[in-house]
C-alpha cells in the first residue's frame, strides 16, 4: 500500500534542499553547461541571395526551433530540425520565420530527425494568430524523409510552426490578466536553470481547508494543454453560481508554465538539463521541478489544508485522462471515476478516454501527487490537433463538473476508498 507523507514532514525535509538562483536572461546562455547538455540550437538568420531578391529564414525568436538551413536549389531550401537529446518522445516541434525582399514562391524541405511524426504546419502573419496551412501548400506524412512546404515569401515576415504558438510571453500575459481578474498577486516561486521566473498565483478563500493545484506546460510543444489549462482556470474563476460557491470553499494554486526554458528554446520534451520534467517528480534533479514541488508542499502545509485534487495539463494524440490506479487509497475516493461519468453525461458525444495504467512506475507529477498527499493526481491530455473552440467547450464543462463534485465532497467527512 502506498504511504501518504504528511505535508508538514515533506516541507521540513525540503527545507534542507537548496536551490540555485540564476540571473534573469532573455535567452538561455548558449555557453552554459545546461545549454551544452541539452543541445541548444544556435539562434541566427540564414540569408540566401536569389535572382528575384534575397530570402531570409530565421529562428531568432522565442519558441523557434531550427537546427540547420541550407539552399539546395533556386528558391529551394532544406530546413533541418533535431531534438535537444535522444532518445526522446516522438513529439517534434519546429518554428521559424520567413521573409523575402520581393514576393516569390519558395519551397521549404522540412527534415525532422529522430522521429517519424510530421506535424502539419501552421502559419501566421503576426506570430500570434495561426491557422493550419492548406493541403495545396504541404506534402508529406508520417515517416517521410522530407515534407515540402510551398509558400509565397514577401517582405513582411511569415511565421511557420508545428502548431499554434502560445509561448512564454503569451502565457505570462495570460497569467497577469487571470490573476488580476480574481484580485490575486502573481509571485515567483523559483527560477529555471537559465534564470527565467517560474510564476504562480492563488485564488479562492484564504482560510479554505480544501486545496486544488493546477500546473501546466511541463512539455514545450504541448500547446493544446496550455489552452486547456487556461480554460479550466477561467472556469474556476468565473462569475457563476457554481464557481463562486467553489471559491468560497477552496483555495487554488496555479502554475501555468513549469518549463519556461524548454518553451523558449522550442525543445521537444526537456528542460535545459536534458531531463523530461514529468519524469523528475521523485529524483527532483531539475530546478523547475524542485521549485514547483516546494511551492505545492508549502501550500499544502497551511493550517488545516487538505489537497483534494492535483491536475496537470498536457497534450497528446487525443483527449484522455491519466488517473491513479484503481486500488490507490485516495481522499476524496473515486474522484476520477465520478468525474469521468459526469463529463460523459454532460457531453455524450465527447470521446474522452481514460487510463489508470499509463506511466504508473515512472516519476510523473500525478504519481508524486497521490503518493505524497493521498489526493487524486490526474493528467489531463488534450489532443494536439483538437480545435481550440472545442477545447474551450469541453474543458469549461469538465471544470464545472469538477467544481460540483468537489463541493459535494468537501462537505462530507473524510473517507478513503478501500
Amino acid at each position: 500500500m502506498l504511504r501518504r507523507l504528511s505535508a508538514a514532514f515533506v516541507l521540513a525535509a525540503l527545507a534542507l534542499v537548496s536551490r540555485a538562483a540564476c540571473a534573469q536572461d532573455v535567452a538561455a546562455p548558449s555557453s552554459s553547461p545546461e545549454a551544452i547538455k541539452a543541445g541548444i540550437q544556435v539562434h541566427r538568420i540564414w540569408r540566401f541571395e536569389e535572382q528575384g531578391g534575397a530570402v531570409e529564414i530565421d529562428n531568432d525568436f522565442s519558441g523557434a526551433r531550427v537546427n540547420a538551413c541550407e539552399r539546395v536549389g533556386e528558391r529551394d531550401y532544406k530546413i533541418i530540425v533535431s531534438p535537444e537529446n535522444e532518445p526522446i518522445n516522438p513529439s517534434p516541434w519546429y518554428a521559424f520565420r520567413l521573409r523575402a525582399e520581393a514576393e516569390q514562391e519558395v519551397r521549404l524541405r522540412l527534415v525532422i530527425t529522430a522521429s517519424k511524426a510530421r506535424p502539419w504546419p501552421y502559419a501566421s502573419s503576426d506570430g500570434r494568430t495561426f491557422s493550419r496551412m492548406s493541403a495545396r501548400q504541404y506534402t508529406g506524412g508520417e515517416g517521410a524523409k522530407e515534407c515540402v512546404i510551398t509558400v509565397f515569401a514577401r517582405a513582411e515576415p511569415i511565421w511557420i510552426a508545428a502548431n499554434h504558438m502560445v509561448g512564454v510571453a503569451e502565457i505570462d500575459a495570460w497569467t497577469d490578466a487571470a490573476a488580476a481578474r480574481v484580485g490575486a498577486e502573481v509571485r515567483e516561486v523559483g527560477k529555471s536553470s537559465a534564470g527565467r521566473a517560474i510564476r504562480a498565483f492563488e485564488f479562492g478563500a484564504k482560510d479554505a481547508r480544501a486545496g486544488v493545484v493546477v500546473i501546466g506546460r511541463q512539455h514545450p510543444p504541448e500547446v493544446s494543454g496550455t489552452v486547456g489549462f487556461m480554460r479550466f482556470i477561467e472556469a474556476l474563476s468565473a462569475d457563476t453560481e457554481t464557481a463562486r460557491g467553489f471559491r468560497a470553499a477552496h483555495r487554488v494554486l496555479c502554475v501555468p508554465l513549469v518549463n519556461p526554458d524548454g518553451v523558449h528554446e522550442g525543445q521537444w520534451r526537456s528542460t535545459l538539463g536534458a531531463v523530461d520534467a514529468n519524469r523528475d517528480w521523485g529524483p527532483f534533479t531539475q530546478a523547475e521541478t524542485r521549485a514547483v514541488r516546494d511551492a505545492i508542499v508549502a501550500f499544502a502545509a497551511r493550517d488545516g489544508m487538505k489537497l483534494r485534487l492535483l491536475l496537470d495539463f498536457h497534450a497528446t494524440a487525443k483527449d484522455i485522462l491519466y488517473v491513479p490506479p484503481d486500488e490507490t487509497p485516495l481522499d476524496p475516493p473515486h474522484f476520477a471515476k465520478d468525474w469521468l461519468a459526469r463529463i460523459a453525461v454532460r457531453f455524450p458525444d465527447y470521446a474522452l478516454d481514460s487510463s489508470a495504467t499509463n506511466n504508473v512506475k515512472e516519476w510523473t507529477f500525478k504519481r508524486w501527487a497521490f503518493e505524497t498527499f493521498g489526493a487524486p493526481g490526474i493528467t489531463y491530455e488534450l489532443g494536439s490537433a483538437t480545435p481550440h473552440d472545442s477545447i474551450a467547450r469541453t474543458v469549461t464543462g469538465a471544470a464545472d463538473e469538477a467544481m460540483k463534485l468537489l463541493l459535494a465532497r468537501v462537505r462530507e467527512p473524510a473517507a478513503v476508498a478501500p
